[in-house]
């Protein structure tokens, strides 16, 4: 991340630079339930002025926040799902179709652009 201050989203001032978060607490609704999670160390961009204090999170940060709700939901990474399907011999057409679901949600599933929902985690198991 570049230390060279932004502007900010909500306050439009030219203040937003990165910073680590010690801990950073949500509380997440995944698939009809809410689930607490919390990340230590998270690095995020957050607006300097104290009335605003905006955080924002990039990519990095969403990925550690996902991880975290797959975590506690007991829900399967993105790489085990990719694991589990190949050592069947499987390509992503033949899961989606096995499962009545379309190759993109595989394939978003595999690479931890969206979060399979519960019941759809225990038939990949």
């Amino acid at each position: 991340m570049s230390s060279k201050p932004r502007r900010c989203g909500g306050c439009r001032l030219k203040e937003v630079v990165p910073v680590r978060l010690p801990r950073y607490a949500a509380e997440l609704l995944h698939d009809g339930q809410a689930y607490s999670v919390e990340v230590e160390n998270l690095d995020v961009l957050q607006c300097r002025n104290p009335e605003c204090g905006r955080i924002v999170l990039d990519e990095s940060a969403n990925e550690r926040i996902s991880d975290a709700l797959r975590e506690k939901a007991g829900l399967m990474r993105p790489a085990a799902i990719r694991q589990r399907r190949e050592s069947l011999g499987l390509t992503q057409k033949q899961l989606a179709d096995a499962l009545r679901i379309s190759e993109s949600t595989v394939s978003r599933w595999e690479t931890g652009g969206q979060i399979q929902q519960r019941a759809m985690d225990q038939y990949l198991r």
